[in-house]
Protein backbone atom coordinates (compact mmCIF):
# COMPACT_ATOMS: atom_id res chain seq x y z
CA UNK A 1 0.00 0.00 0.00
CA UNK A 2 1.19 3.44 -1.18
CA UNK A 3 2.58 4.96 2.36
CA UNK A 4 0.66 8.17 1.91
CA UNK A 5 -2.18 6.42 1.57
CA UNK A 6 -1.54 4.58 4.94
CA UNK A 7 -0.47 7.95 6.36
CA UNK A 8 -3.84 9.75 5.27
CA UNK A 9 -6.11 7.21 6.62
CA UNK A 10 -4.12 7.21 10.29
CA UNK A 11 -5.01 10.90 10.36
CA UNK A 12 -8.27 10.73 9.20
CA UNK A 13 -8.75 7.99 11.95
CA UNK A 14 -7.03 9.80 14.60
CA UNK A 15 -8.94 13.21 13.66
CA UNK A 16 -12.17 11.65 12.86
CA UNK A 17 -13.75 11.75 16.40
CA UNK A 18 -12.61 15.09 16.99
CA UNK A 19 -13.98 16.14 13.28
CA UNK A 20 -17.28 14.98 14.58
CA UNK A 21 -17.67 16.35 17.75
CA UNK A 22 -16.84 19.56 16.32
CA UNK A 23 -19.32 19.07 13.45
CA UNK A 24 -21.96 18.24 16.20
CA UNK A 25 -20.88 21.25 18.25
CA UNK A 26 -21.96 23.41 15.26
CA UNK A 27 -25.11 21.77 14.13
CA UNK A 28 -26.35 22.00 18.06
CA UNK A 29 -25.23 26.31 17.94
CA UNK A 30 -27.66 26.32 14.98
CA UNK A 31 -30.92 27.80 15.12
CA UNK A 32 -33.58 25.28 14.75
CA UNK A 33 -36.21 25.67 12.18
CA UNK A 34 -39.31 26.01 12.13
CA UNK A 35 -41.78 26.33 9.34
CA UNK A 36 -44.57 28.85 9.43
CA UNK A 37 -47.53 28.65 7.16
CA UNK A 38 -48.92 32.27 6.53
CA UNK A 39 -50.46 34.47 4.43
CA UNK A 40 -48.41 37.92 4.96
CA UNK A 41 -46.93 38.24 1.71
CA UNK A 42 -47.22 42.20 1.26
CA UNK A 43 -44.42 44.48 0.95
CA UNK A 44 -45.23 45.68 4.80
CA UNK A 45 -46.18 42.11 5.90
CA UNK A 46 -42.90 41.38 4.47
CA UNK A 47 -41.02 43.17 6.28
CA UNK A 48 -43.47 42.86 9.34
CA UNK A 49 -42.38 39.35 9.29
CA UNK A 50 -38.47 39.98 8.62
CA UNK A 51 -38.74 41.46 12.64
CA UNK A 52 -40.00 38.44 14.06
CA UNK A 53 -37.12 36.40 12.19
CA UNK A 54 -34.26 38.47 13.89
CA UNK A 55 -35.97 38.56 17.04
CA UNK A 56 -36.19 34.88 16.88
CA UNK A 57 -32.69 34.05 15.65
CA UNK A 58 -31.61 36.10 18.73
CA UNK A 59 -33.15 33.67 20.71
CA UNK A 60 -32.33 29.99 18.65
CA UNK A 61 -34.96 29.99 16.83
CA UNK A 62 -35.33 29.95 12.52
CA UNK A 63 -38.55 30.80 11.22
CA UNK A 64 -39.06 28.80 8.04
CA UNK A 65 -41.19 30.69 5.82
CA UNK A 66 -43.82 28.98 4.20
CA UNK A 67 -46.00 32.23 2.79
CA UNK A 68 -49.39 31.43 0.51
CA UNK A 69 -50.24 34.43 -1.50
CA UNK A 70 -54.04 35.45 -1.36
CA UNK A 71 -56.08 38.34 -0.15
CA UNK A 72 -57.87 37.48 3.10
CA UNK A 73 -55.78 34.00 3.68
CA UNK A 74 -58.41 31.91 1.55
CA UNK A 75 -55.06 30.25 -0.22
CA UNK A 76 -53.71 29.71 2.36
CA UNK A 77 -56.32 27.81 4.65
CA UNK A 78 -56.97 25.34 1.70
CA UNK A 79 -52.79 24.79 2.01
CA UNK A 80 -53.39 24.16 5.15
CA UNK A 81 -56.23 21.92 4.82
CA UNK A 82 -54.11 19.98 1.93
CA UNK A 83 -50.79 19.14 4.53
CA UNK A 84 -52.91 18.12 7.41
CA UNK A 85 -54.70 15.46 5.20
CA UNK A 86 -50.85 14.61 3.63
CA UNK A 87 -50.26 13.94 7.75
CA UNK A 88 -47.58 17.03 7.23
CA UNK A 89 -48.64 19.77 9.26
CA UNK A 90 -46.46 22.87 9.29
CA UNK A 91 -44.98 23.31 13.03
CA UNK A 92 -46.67 26.70 13.10
CA UNK A 93 -49.36 28.36 11.60
CA UNK A 94 -51.01 31.62 11.62
CA UNK A 95 -54.87 30.33 12.49
CA UNK A 96 -57.00 33.66 13.71
CA UNK A 97 -60.83 33.90 15.41
CA UNK A 98 -62.79 31.13 15.69
CA UNK A 99 -60.99 28.75 13.08
CA UNK A 100 -58.46 28.10 15.83
CA UNK A 101 -61.32 26.50 17.89
CA UNK A 102 -62.26 24.04 15.32
CA UNK A 103 -58.59 22.66 14.61
CA UNK A 104 -58.58 22.30 18.05
CA UNK A 105 -61.62 20.33 18.24
CA UNK A 106 -59.53 17.90 15.43
CA UNK A 107 -56.81 17.45 17.86
CA UNK A 108 -54.01 19.13 15.92
CA UNK A 109 -53.27 22.53 18.09
CA UNK A 110 -50.64 22.42 20.79
CA UNK A 111 -51.09 23.91 24.48
CA UNK A 112 -49.53 27.17 25.62
CA UNK A 113 -51.01 27.42 28.56
CA UNK A 114 -47.66 26.57 30.25
CA UNK A 115 -46.38 29.49 28.36
CA UNK A 116 -48.83 32.09 29.20
CA UNK A 117 -47.96 31.02 32.52
CA UNK A 118 -44.31 31.43 32.57
CA UNK A 119 -44.65 35.12 30.67
CA UNK A 120 -47.45 36.03 32.27
CA UNK A 121 -50.02 36.96 29.68
CA UNK A 122 -53.12 36.94 32.32
CA UNK A 123 -51.43 40.17 33.41
CA UNK A 124 -49.92 41.47 30.08
CA UNK A 125 -52.40 40.40 27.16
CA UNK A 126 -55.46 42.47 26.95
CA UNK A 127 -58.29 40.13 28.60
CA UNK A 128 -60.49 40.35 25.13
CA UNK A 129 -57.10 38.87 23.18
CA UNK A 130 -56.37 35.93 25.94
CA UNK A 131 -60.19 35.02 26.14
CA UNK A 132 -59.84 34.75 21.81
CA UNK A 133 -57.11 32.28 22.43
CA UNK A 134 -58.04 30.34 25.33
CA UNK A 135 -60.50 27.74 24.91
CA UNK A 136 -61.73 24.94 26.90
CA UNK A 137 -59.51 26.36 29.77
CA UNK A 138 -56.52 25.89 27.43
CA UNK A 139 -54.19 28.69 25.88
CA UNK A 140 -53.83 27.43 22.23
CA UNK A 141 -52.23 30.07 20.45
CA UNK A 142 -49.66 33.42 20.56
CA UNK A 143 -50.96 36.54 19.89
CA UNK A 144 -49.03 38.86 18.00
CA UNK A 145 -51.17 42.05 17.14
CA UNK A 146 -54.33 43.49 16.64
CA UNK A 147 -55.93 45.21 13.84
CA UNK A 148 -58.43 47.51 13.54
CA UNK A 149 -60.80 47.03 10.52
CA UNK A 150 -63.15 50.48 11.29
CA UNK A 151 -60.32 52.68 9.38
CA UNK A 152 -60.37 55.26 7.12
CA UNK A 153 -57.02 55.96 5.63
CA UNK A 154 -56.77 59.34 3.65
CA UNK A 155 -54.30 61.06 1.41
CA UNK A 156 -52.88 64.14 3.95
CA UNK A 157 -51.62 66.23 0.75
CA UNK A 158 -54.96 65.97 -0.95
CA UNK A 159 -57.03 67.09 1.88
CA UNK A 160 -54.91 70.12 2.99
CA UNK A 161 -54.69 71.28 -0.95
CA UNK A 162 -58.37 71.17 -1.19
CA UNK A 163 -58.97 72.78 2.51
CA UNK A 164 -60.78 69.81 3.35
CA UNK A 165 -61.04 67.85 7.18
CA UNK A 166 -61.58 63.74 7.24
CA UNK A 167 -65.17 63.02 7.90
CA UNK A 168 -66.87 61.79 11.12
CA UNK A 169 -69.96 60.96 9.79
CA UNK A 170 -71.44 60.11 6.52
CA UNK A 171 -73.23 63.74 5.64
CA UNK A 172 -69.13 65.23 6.19
CA UNK A 173 -68.24 62.06 3.84
CA UNK A 174 -70.78 62.82 1.00
CA UNK A 175 -69.72 66.37 1.28
CA UNK A 176 -65.88 66.01 1.09
CA UNK A 177 -66.63 63.36 -1.86
CA UNK A 178 -68.49 65.59 -3.97
CA UNK A 179 -65.32 68.04 -3.49
CA UNK A 180 -63.12 65.52 -4.17
CA UNK A 181 -64.96 64.15 -7.55
CA UNK A 182 -65.30 67.83 -8.54
CA UNK A 183 -61.30 68.10 -8.65
CA UNK A 184 -61.27 64.49 -10.61
CA UNK A 185 -60.09 62.56 -7.78
CA UNK A 186 -61.56 59.60 -7.00
CA UNK A 187 -63.05 59.57 -3.55
CA UNK A 188 -63.00 56.32 -2.49
CA UNK A 189 -60.53 53.29 -3.48
CA UNK A 190 -62.53 50.48 -4.50
CA UNK A 191 -62.14 46.51 -4.92
CA UNK A 192 -65.08 43.82 -5.74
CA UNK A 193 -63.15 41.00 -3.97
CA UNK A 194 -65.38 39.44 -1.73
CA UNK A 195 -63.67 39.64 1.28
CA UNK A 196 -63.15 43.37 0.57
CA UNK A 197 -66.82 44.06 0.18
CA UNK A 198 -67.83 42.37 3.83
CA UNK A 199 -64.19 43.99 5.40
CA UNK A 200 -66.66 47.20 3.95
CA UNK A 201 -70.21 46.21 4.78
CA UNK A 202 -69.08 45.65 8.90
CA UNK A 203 -67.53 48.58 9.40
CA UNK A 204 -70.48 50.43 8.00
CA UNK A 205 -72.97 48.53 9.65
CA UNK A 206 -71.31 48.95 13.06
CA UNK A 207 -71.84 52.07 12.27
CA UNK A 208 -75.05 52.42 11.26
CA UNK A 209 -76.91 49.84 14.60
CA UNK A 210 -74.33 50.71 16.65
CA UNK A 211 -71.96 47.44 18.54
CA UNK A 212 -74.88 46.20 20.76
CA UNK A 213 -76.63 45.56 17.59
CA UNK A 214 -74.00 44.27 15.83
CA UNK A 215 -73.39 41.37 18.27
CA UNK A 216 -76.39 40.26 17.47
CA UNK A 217 -75.89 40.36 14.23
CA UNK A 218 -72.94 39.14 13.82
CA UNK A 219 -71.62 37.55 17.25
CA UNK A 220 -75.24 36.07 18.26
CA UNK A 221 -75.98 35.36 14.69
CA UNK A 222 -79.89 35.89 15.64
CA UNK A 223 -81.33 35.79 11.95
CA UNK A 224 -84.20 37.42 12.48
CA UNK A 225 -82.54 40.33 13.58
CA UNK A 226 -81.15 41.04 10.38
CA UNK A 227 -84.46 41.56 8.66
CA UNK A 228 -85.10 44.28 10.65
CA UNK A 229 -85.64 47.73 8.94
CA UNK A 230 -82.48 49.36 10.39
CA UNK A 231 -80.33 47.16 8.44
CA UNK A 232 -81.41 48.82 5.09
CA UNK A 233 -79.47 51.46 5.74
CA UNK A 234 -76.07 50.11 6.19
CA UNK A 235 -76.91 47.95 2.64
CA UNK A 236 -77.89 51.10 0.97
CA UNK A 237 -75.07 53.02 2.01
CA UNK A 238 -72.59 49.97 0.91
CA UNK A 239 -73.81 50.37 -2.47
CA UNK A 240 -73.64 53.97 -2.69
CA UNK A 241 -69.53 53.71 -1.57
CA UNK A 242 -69.48 51.57 -4.21
CA UNK A 243 -70.98 53.89 -7.24
CA UNK A 244 -68.74 56.68 -6.11
CA UNK A 245 -65.68 55.00 -6.44
CA UNK A 246 -65.79 56.69 -10.24
CA UNK A 247 -65.11 53.26 -12.17
CA UNK A 248 -66.47 50.43 -13.03
CA UNK A 249 -65.46 48.34 -10.30
CA UNK A 250 -63.63 45.65 -10.76
CA UNK A 251 -62.32 42.76 -8.24
CA UNK A 252 -58.10 43.57 -7.30
CA UNK A 253 -56.07 42.96 -4.75
CA UNK A 254 -56.27 45.53 -1.86
CA UNK A 255 -52.55 46.46 -2.21
CA UNK A 256 -53.76 48.10 -5.55
CA UNK A 257 -56.39 50.06 -4.49
CA UNK A 258 -53.63 51.46 -1.66
CA UNK A 259 -51.47 51.98 -4.19
CA UNK A 260 -53.94 54.73 -5.37
CA UNK A 261 -53.65 56.80 -1.78
CA UNK A 262 -49.88 56.83 -2.69
CA UNK A 263 -50.00 58.35 -6.37
CA UNK A 264 -53.53 60.58 -5.09
CA UNK A 265 -55.59 58.69 -7.57
CA UNK A 266 -58.10 58.02 -4.88
CA UNK A 267 -58.14 59.99 -1.01
CA UNK A 268 -59.78 57.33 0.69
CA UNK A 269 -59.64 54.08 1.25
CA UNK A 270 -61.39 51.88 4.13
CA UNK A 271 -59.66 48.85 4.86
CA UNK A 272 -57.81 47.10 7.97
CA UNK A 273 -54.64 49.29 9.16
CA UNK A 274 -52.37 46.31 7.43
CA UNK A 275 -52.64 49.20 4.51
CA UNK A 276 -50.93 51.45 7.02
CA UNK A 277 -48.31 49.39 7.13
CA UNK A 278 -48.11 48.91 3.44
CA UNK A 279 -47.96 52.65 2.79
CA UNK A 280 -45.42 52.97 5.07
CA UNK A 281 -43.14 50.31 3.50
CA UNK A 282 -43.20 52.44 0.16
CA UNK A 283 -41.93 55.42 2.41
CA UNK A 284 -44.92 57.37 3.22
CA UNK A 285 -45.62 58.42 6.74
CA UNK A 286 -48.87 58.60 8.80
CA UNK A 287 -47.50 61.95 10.48
CA UNK A 288 -46.66 63.59 6.53
CA UNK A 289 -48.38 62.19 4.27
CA UNK A 290 -51.43 59.95 5.26
CA UNK A 291 -54.08 59.77 8.39
CA UNK A 292 -55.89 57.43 9.36
CA UNK A 293 -59.24 57.91 10.99
CA UNK A 294 -62.52 55.60 11.97
CA UNK A 295 -64.72 55.12 9.48
CA UNK A 296 -67.65 57.62 10.17
CA UNK A 297 -70.35 56.37 12.87
CA UNK A 298 -67.64 54.69 14.83
CA UNK A 299 -65.26 56.76 16.76
CA UNK A 300 -65.57 55.36 20.07
CA UNK A 301 -65.57 51.81 18.82
CA UNK A 302 -63.25 49.37 17.77
CA UNK A 303 -64.05 46.71 15.22
CA UNK A 304 -60.78 44.32 15.59
CA UNK A 305 -58.97 41.05 14.16
CA UNK A 306 -56.13 39.74 15.66
CA UNK A 307 -53.07 37.95 14.29
CA UNK A 308 -52.13 34.84 16.22
CA UNK A 309 -50.06 32.41 15.40
CA UNK A 310 -50.67 28.41 16.78
CA UNK A 311 -48.38 25.29 17.58
CA UNK A 312 -49.31 22.35 15.27
CA UNK A 313 -48.74 18.93 16.46
CA UNK A 314 -47.32 16.65 13.61
CA UNK A 315 -44.68 14.04 13.77
CA UNK A 316 -41.29 16.32 13.61
CA UNK A 317 -41.89 16.34 17.78
CA UNK A 318 -40.58 19.93 18.22
CA UNK A 319 -42.28 20.69 21.13
CA UNK A 320 -39.81 23.00 22.85
CA UNK A 321 -39.01 25.07 20.12
CA UNK A 322 -42.72 25.85 19.23
CA UNK A 323 -42.83 27.31 23.11
CA UNK A 324 -40.12 29.13 22.48
CA UNK A 325 -41.27 30.51 19.70
CA UNK A 326 -44.57 31.12 21.16
CA UNK A 327 -42.86 32.97 23.93
CA UNK A 328 -40.28 34.88 21.72
CA UNK A 329 -42.94 36.67 19.06
CA UNK A 330 -45.16 38.03 22.84
CA UNK A 331 -42.52 39.83 24.56
CA UNK A 332 -42.70 43.53 24.10
CA UNK A 333 -39.32 43.89 21.95
CA UNK A 334 -41.08 41.36 19.46
CA UNK A 335 -44.16 42.80 19.38
CA UNK A 336 -43.46 46.27 18.77
CA UNK A 337 -40.80 45.88 15.96
CA UNK A 338 -43.45 43.55 14.55
CA UNK A 339 -46.42 45.84 14.88
CA UNK A 340 -44.67 49.25 13.50
CA UNK A 341 -44.30 48.20 10.23
CA UNK A 342 -47.08 45.44 10.21
CA UNK A 343 -49.68 48.32 10.68
CA UNK A 344 -51.17 46.65 13.74
CA UNK A 345 -50.64 47.21 17.67
CA UNK A 346 -49.37 45.25 20.37
CA UNK A 347 -51.74 43.01 21.64
CA UNK A 348 -50.30 43.85 25.13
CA UNK A 349 -51.91 46.42 27.79
CA UNK A 350 -48.49 47.34 29.39
CA UNK A 351 -47.04 49.43 26.24
CA UNK A 352 -46.34 52.89 26.13
CA UNK A 353 -48.84 54.77 23.63
CA UNK A 354 -46.41 57.36 22.81
CA UNK A 355 -44.07 55.55 21.26
CA UNK A 356 -46.72 54.68 18.56
CA UNK A 357 -47.53 57.13 15.71
CA UNK A 358 -50.83 58.47 15.50
CA UNK A 359 -52.43 56.35 13.80
CA UNK A 360 -51.52 53.54 16.03
CA UNK A 361 -51.89 55.12 19.39
CA UNK A 362 -55.61 56.05 18.09
CA UNK A 363 -56.43 52.58 17.98
CA UNK A 364 -54.20 51.17 20.52
CA UNK A 365 -55.69 53.27 23.09
CA UNK A 366 -59.55 53.29 21.77
CA UNK A 367 -58.88 49.46 22.19
CA UNK A 368 -57.33 49.60 26.14
CA UNK A 369 -60.20 52.64 27.22
CA UNK A 370 -61.89 50.80 30.10
CA UNK A 371 -65.60 51.52 28.21
CA UNK A 372 -64.20 50.60 24.76
CA UNK A 373 -67.00 49.09 22.60
CA UNK A 374 -64.81 46.24 21.23
CA UNK A 375 -66.73 44.04 18.83
CA UNK A 376 -65.20 41.25 16.67
CA UNK A 377 -64.92 41.25 12.66
CA UNK A 378 -66.95 38.68 10.83
CA UNK A 379 -65.05 39.29 7.64
CA UNK A 380 -61.63 38.64 9.48
CA UNK A 381 -62.45 35.38 11.36
CA UNK A 382 -63.08 36.74 14.59
CA UNK A 383 -66.71 36.26 14.89
CA UNK A 384 -67.79 33.30 12.94
CA UNK A 385 -65.92 29.88 11.11
CA UNK A 386 -65.01 29.89 7.96
CA UNK A 387 -68.23 29.00 5.88
CA UNK A 388 -70.38 31.61 7.73
CA UNK A 389 -67.59 33.91 6.99
CA UNK A 390 -67.54 32.91 3.17
CA UNK A 391 -71.47 32.82 2.66
CA UNK A 392 -72.07 36.48 4.04
CA UNK A 393 -69.63 37.95 1.73
CA UNK A 394 -70.96 35.97 -1.18
CA UNK A 395 -74.50 37.67 -0.24
CA UNK A 396 -72.88 41.27 -0.04
CA UNK A 397 -71.18 40.83 -3.39
CA UNK A 398 -74.37 39.52 -5.28
CA UNK A 399 -75.97 42.16 -4.18
CA UNK A 400 -73.09 44.60 -5.51
CA UNK A 401 -72.67 43.09 -8.81
CA UNK A 402 -76.54 43.16 -9.18
CA UNK A 403 -78.14 46.25 -9.60
CA UNK A 404 -81.47 44.18 -10.03
CA UNK A 405 -81.15 42.22 -6.23
CA UNK A 406 -83.16 44.53 -4.01
CA UNK A 407 -82.28 45.36 -0.16
CA UNK A 408 -85.48 42.77 1.37
CA UNK A 409 -83.62 40.39 -0.97
CA UNK A 410 -80.14 40.79 0.58
CA UNK A 411 -81.74 40.59 4.52
CA UNK A 412 -83.65 37.94 3.30
CA UNK A 413 -80.25 35.98 2.31
CA UNK A 414 -78.12 37.18 4.84
CA UNK A 415 -80.20 35.76 7.44
CA UNK A 416 -79.58 32.49 6.15
CA UNK A 417 -76.33 32.80 5.65
CA UNK A 418 -75.21 33.73 9.01
CA UNK A 419 -76.80 30.22 10.05
CA UNK A 420 -74.23 28.66 7.71
CA UNK A 421 -72.64 25.64 9.74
Amino acid sequence: MNPVHVSQRVIRLFFLPALLGAQCASSLAQPLPIDVLHWWTSAGERLAVEQLHTQLLLNGVRWKDVAIPGGGGMAAVKVLKSRVLMGDPPDTAQLIGATLKDWDDVGLVMPLTAVASRQQWAQTVFPTVLNLITYKGVVIAAPLGIHRINTLLYNRHVFVRLGLLPPTNWEEFAVVAQKLSGQGIKPLAWSDEAWQIATVFEAVLLGEVGPKRYRELIVNRKSSAWLSPDIDKALERLRWLRTISGEVPRERPWTESAREITSETAAMFIMGDWAKGELMAWGASPERDFGCVAVPGTRQMHLYSVDTLAMLRNARKRTATQEKLAEVVTTAQSQLAYNRIKGSVPARNDIDPASLDPCARDSWTAFAARDAALVPSLAHRMAADEATKDAVAQVLWRFLINPQMQVNEAKRRLALAVRSP
